[in-house]
């Protein structure tokens, strides 16, 4: 059945009007056509998987033809905000869905910043996207309706120049009235790795999603329009407060994500030994790249749509205009350890420059860390040679070559093309199939943190079975490595919903705990709320189920027990 014969038939049972208190619409856009049509989400959905997350894996159950390639315009790009996202405090995020290009299972990626509450505010949860536009397509999004606007003269700019132009040319101010997600010319060149970005660093970056939307030729969609509130079932704000209150109070919100954001994770991951180095050779590496080390770059925090957190470092190294990646935003912690140990870089400037370079070309850092030290790996064991990569040598901690490599790839130029197709090189021709020995990935997905979870048996088993791939944020047990959780085995037991081993490097039990994370993981996304203010993620205080109920019944009217939002997830 073709992707309009199953976009009608599941328009036929879906309500016109919306079900419950701030529900928005779901708007299908036939982009070879440019039609729109919008309905609702059936309570019944609702009920069963929330909104965001949930609701978009409904979506594309019904409307994947598995049997297509994921870059066909038969496959569609979904949008989805959480049913709490831009009501809750930490509640700012979106998942954009799909059939991965890059790893050819499922995509569902993850983002914050302005996008997803923008498009709540203009009455849209979900937004489906197929068929393959004539010509390169912006999508203006503005009092709730949709135009199609001429892309092409925004065709060849990454981020940076994008983010600069729209404001120019359609008016408005990012984040007071403006937002937008779109891709670079990474994702005009279908690059495996290439990201939807959603802000100056923000992205949906894993999959491969930056690839899917190039390849339906829509450059972006930007959103317009003021914000507002919500008519809710209930009165909310005053909960809301005890959230804020809740988030803020919490040891490592306040001492650590407040202050320096995620790269302070690297120091324990260094200290215990499970810092991926060298892809994943070794197991430590230098403290220069502590997040102590990054302050002296960092003029302030800036943070998403209504979160008290603030945990998005920025960065500035110098202030000369014609340096265009002497300043951004991040790095988090992910991008530290791909760009830093896992290929050998030493240099906190280094890695600096080449978050903001990635930053501004569209790049999973996840991916494409990975990607390059695979390829430094294979280089180092005479498995690849300058006959392959065009006579460039492939040294560990060699920035400089890194650099040129990530606009390399960008363009698809030399072996550029080769680090393009990401964890697929092998089966493109690009490596023999020795080669797949040395891959860190599962279900042709890299791994998305820079942890080596040998020694921590939950991480591990977490890796092998998340749902995308090889990726922490699907169901990372973090508070493994929290020894006072670990001293106490009823709190543990409390916490997880069934006992569980307080030795980080046994495997028993450790699925009980997995399944938790990932349950709770799962609602979290479907809501709306950041991973890093979910509870089991960070810390044992943070909200979860019980919060997450309690504003849903507020907000929606839809009313849950916890038991039943664990079955949701």
């Amino acid at each position: 059945m073709a992707i309009r014969d199953r976009v009608a038939q599941l328009l036929t049972e879906m309500p016109k009007e919306p079900q419950f208190p701030t529900q928005g619409a779901t708007v299908f856009i036939d982009l070879e056509r440019r039609e729109v049509s919008r309905a609702y989400t059936p309570l019944r959905v609702a009920k069963a998987l929330l909104a965001g997350r949930g609701a978009n894996m409904f979506y594309l159950y019904r409307l994947l033809d598995e049997a297509l390639e994921p870059l066909h315009p038969d496959i569609p790009l979904i949008f989805g905000s959480g049913v709490l996202t831009g009501i809750v405090p930490s509640a700012a995020r979106g998942n954009a869905t799909s059939w991965s290009p890059e790893s050819g299972v499922l995509m569902d990626s993850n983002a914050g910043d302005y996008f997803p509450s923008f498009i709540r505010m203009n009455g849209i949860d979900h937004i489906v996207l197929f068929g393959r536009a004539a010509a390169w397509t912006m999508l203006r999004i503005k009092g709730g309706e949709i135009e199609f606007m001429d892309g092409e003269p925004y065709r060849g700019l990454d981020n940076i120049d994008l983010r600069e132009r729209i404001p120019q040319d359609i008016g408005g101010k990012w984040d007071r009235d403006l937002a937008m997600v779109n891709v670079t010319v990474a994702g005009e060149n279908q690059v495996l790795c290439s990201a939807i970005m959603g802000g100056p660093k923000a992205c949906y970056a894993r999959g491969g999603p930056g690839a899917k939307m190039g390849s339906l030729k829509v450059k972006a969609i930007v959103v317009q329009g003021q914000t507002r509130d919500f008519e809710t079932a209930q009165p909310y704000k005053s909960y809301n407060r005890t959230i804020a209150q809740k988030l803020l109070e919490t040891s490592v919100v306040k001492h650590a994500l407040k202050t320096m954001g995620t790269p302070f994770l690297y120091k324990p991951s260094r200290l215990l030994g499970a810092m991926g180095t060298k892809n994943n050779q070794e197991t430590t590496w230098t403290d220069k790249l502590d997040a102590e080390n990054i302050t002296p770059y960092r003029p302030g925090m800036s943070g998403c749509f209504r979160c008290p957190v603030n945990c998005r470092p920025l960065n500035e190294m110098n202030q000369d205009p014609a340096d265009k990646y002497g300043r951004g935003d991040g790095p988090e912690y992910v991008t530290l350890g791909k760009f830093g140990p896992n290929v050998g870089i030493s240099q906190i400037e280094s890695v600096i420059r080449l978050n903001n370079i990635c930053n501004d070309l569209g790049l999973d850092t996840a991916s494409t860390g990975s990607t390059i030290a695979w390829a430094l790996e294979l280089y180092q064991r005479g498995i690849i040679t300058k006959e392959h990569t065009g006579g460039i040598e492939l040294n560990w901690g060699d920035a400089g070559t890194i650099e040129k490599l990530l606009f390399m790839l960008t363009r698809r130029e030399g072996f550029g093309n080769v680090l393009a197709d990401s964890t697929r090189a092998v089966e493109k021709g690009h490596y023999p199939p020795e080669a797949l020995k040395y891959r860190m990935a599962v279900k042709g997905l890299m791994q998305s943190d820079p942890h080596d979870a040998r020694i921590l048996k939950a991480f591990a088993l977490g890796l092998a079975v998340a749902t995308r791939g090889m990726d922490h944020l699907r169901n990372r047990v973090t508070l493994e490595i929290n020894a006072r959780i670990n001293d106490d085995p009823a709190f543990k037991e409390r916490l997880y919903g069934s006992p569980v081993s307080a030795a980080p490097n046994s495997y028993e039990t450790k699925e009980r705990a997995v399944r938790a994370c990932e349950n709770t993981y799962a609602v979290g996304d479907s809501v709306g709320m950041c991973r890093f203010t979910t509870k089991l993620f960070n810390s044992p205080s943070l909200p979860g189920l019980e919060e997450f109920a309690v504003q849903i019944k507020n907000v929606t009217g839809l009313d849950y027990s916890e038991p039943e939002l664990d079955r949701v997830g």
